[in-house]
């Protein structure tokens, strides 16, 4: 069974293949702009060709649905859409911070962070147990300065990944003592992989968790920063 998996929530974009649970090819890009739109299709058509596999040996896309770049979240969605409406195949959604959190293997706890702009961050808390990735907090979108806090309270090992963890821990008088290990350095573990989106999508799609293609949805945790400008303007009020 091989599950693709596109993820294009943040700067860089990036397609995978898992083939029965196994890792058989990921192709990241980031050029500093957003151009998922026209490398998107590009890179999934190569990754498959560098394989030797065609679209019709997929049996399910996994996409990363979101928190993230709003623009990036649609394209990704709207391409999985597209194979799968093709091919008739599920698409299996998947969130940006369960694949972060899925990036690194430890017996700490993990806390994936991205970055929401003004003063916020997603986050959310996982563990590890055994092979199942195991969901502590629930998504949230919250001060920095607070989580902090919270993460602090904890009185635990904690690993923070995503291009948020750098914000929480430029927190003023942040306690040097508090033992927290930011991973900040390896872009492996600080931007989301397509091959956890993958990963991931493999494991739910075994587990029967897969949809059509019109059921699938960006998981948005705020409106976009379009959306509250109009509505300052106008009103909560908006025309249909």
């Amino acid at each position: 069974m091989k599950i693709l998996g596109i993820e294009t929530t943040s700067k860089g974009a990036g397609v995978a293949v898992v083939e029965q649970g196994r890792l058989i090819a990921e192709y990241y890009l980031e050029t500093g702009k957003y151009t998922h739109l026209e490398k998107l299709i590009l890179m999934v058509d190569k990754v498959l060709k560098d394989l030797g596999v065609n679209l019709e040996d997929l049996n399910g896309i996994a996409v990363s649905v979101g928190p993230g770049s709003f623009t990036g979240i649609r394209i990704g969605i709207a391409c999985a859409q597209g194979i799968s409406q093709a091919l008739k195949i599920p698409i299996i959604p998947v969130n940006t911070l369960d694949s972060l959190a899925y990036n690194v293997k430890s017996e700490s706890l993990i806390c994936p962070v991205i970055d929401a702009q003004r003063k916020d961050v997603y986050a959310a808390l996982f563990r590890w147990e055994g092979e199942e990735l195991v969901k502590v907090w629930d998504y949230m979108i919250s001060d920095s300065k607070l989580l902090l806090k919270n993460l602090i309270d904890l009185e635990k090992e904690i690993i923070l990944v995503g291009d948020g963890a750098k914000k929480v821990f430029a927190v003023e008088n942040n306690d040097n003592n508090v033992n927290l290990l930011l991973i900040k350095q390896e872009l492996l573990y600080t931007m989301p992989r397509a091959s956890s989106v993958a990963m991931i999508g493999f494991n739910k799609f075994l587990k029967g968790e897969k949809c059509n293609g019109f059921s699938v949805k960006p998981f948005y945790m705020r409106k976009s920063h379009a959306e509250e400008k109009w509505e300052e303007r106008h009103g909560k009020e908006i025309l249909t």
